[in-house]
C-alpha cells in the first residue's frame, strides 16, 4: 500500500503545530463519515512480477469493513481486533484475532477518525505531493522500533483527498523487495449499506477455523460470520447534513406482533 516517487516531500514532526493543526482537521472531517463503500485496484510488487487485482471495499462505524477481491474471489472483514478470511476456491474461513496488535489501528486509519492508538504504536508524520489533484496531503506511517519484534511493514504512505482526508492511494513497503499499491476510487460517503456487504456468507461444506482450531463445518442452510452489525446510515444526496440512522437487525418477535 506505499508510493516511492513523491514530487514534493515535506515531512512535520509531531510537536509542530501543523502537525496538531492536521490531526484536529482530520477528525473534524471524518466525524460526518458513518458509512462507505468504494472500489480499488492492489497491485503487489516483487521482484519476479508483480500481480494487480480489483474488488470493492465497504467500511461502516462501529470500526467493520470489508475487502472483496474479483479475480481471485476473496473476502476478508475486520470487526475491532478480529479478523475472518474466506476463500470459497478451498471452502475455509479463518477467524483470527490480532488483539494488542496495532495493524487493526493500520487497517482502519484510512476510513475512522481514530488516530491515538496508532500514534502511540507508529512513528505518524505528514508529507505533501503535488502528484494528483485530488489532494496535496498525506500520512507517512512507520512501525517504532522494538528490540523483540519484527516489524510488521518498513512504512506506508496514505495519499489523502482534501475535502474529507480519505485515501485515494495507499502504499505499502514490506521489505527491501515487496510492496502493496492500491489505487483506491468510486467512493459513495455516507450510504445505506445492504447488511449482507458487511458480512460474509459461506455455503455448506465451508471449514472454520478460529485462532488455529477447527470450530465446524457448515451445514446445509449455510452462515453469514459476524453478527449482522446493527446499524447502518442513509443520508440523501440532496440533504447531506441530515444524517439518518435505522435499525437494520428484524424487529424482536414481541415488537414485530406490535407493528400493524
Amino acid at each position: 500500500m506505499t508510493l516511492l516517487t513523491v514530487a514534493a516531500l515535506a515531512l512535520l514532526g509531531a510537536g509542530d503545530p501543523s502537525f496538531d493543526q492536521f490531526f484536529a482537521d482530520f477528525t473534524k472531517k471524518r466525524d460526518g463519515i458513518e458509512a462507505l463503500e468504494a472500489r480499488f485496484t492492489q497491485k503487489s510488487i516483487v521482484p519476479e512480477e508483480t500481480l494487480t487485482t480489483e474488488g470493492g471495499l465497504v467500511y461502516s462505524k462501529p470500526r467493520r469493513i470489508v475487502f472483496r477481491t474479483d479475480s481471485p474471489n476473496r473476502a476478508t472483514l475486520i470487526e475491532e481486533s478480529r479478523v475472518c478470511e474466506y476463500e470459497p476456491e478451498i471452502k475455509q474461513l479463518v477467524i483470527y484475532d490480532i488483539e494488542d496488535n496495532p495493524r487493526a489501528d493500520v487497517f482502519f486509519l484510512g476510513f475512522d477518525n481514530d488516530t491515538e492508538n496508532l500514534r502511540k504504536s507508529y512513528e505518524v508524520s505528514l508529507f505533501t505531493t503535488s502528484e494528483d489533484p485530488q489532494g496535496s496531503r498525506g500520512l507517512l506511517v512507520k512501525p517504532k522500533k522494538k528490540e523483540d519484534e519484527e516489524p510488521l511493514f518498513i512504512e506506508a504512505k496514505l495519499y489523502l483527498r482534501d475535502k474529507d482526508y480519505l485515501p485515494y492511494r495507499i502504499q505499502v513497503i514490506n521489505d527491501k523487495e515487496s510492496q502493496v499499491d492500491i489505487a483506491i476510487k468510486e467512493y459513495k460517503v455516507n450510504v445505506k449499506l445492504d447488511p449482507a456487504k458487511l458480512q460474509i456468507a459461506v455455503p455448506e461444506g465451508t471449514k472454520v477455523i478460529e485462532n488455529d482450531d477447527v470450530l465446524e463445518t457448515v451445514g446445509p442452510e449455510g452462515k453469514t460470520y459476524p453478527d449482522a452489525l446493527r446499524f447502518s446510515v442513509s443520508m440523501p444526496e440532496e440533504k447531506p447534513s441530515s444524517v439518518q440512522v435505522k435499525d437494520l437487525a428484524p424487529p424482536a418477535p414481541e415488537e414485530a406482533q406490535k407493528t400493524p
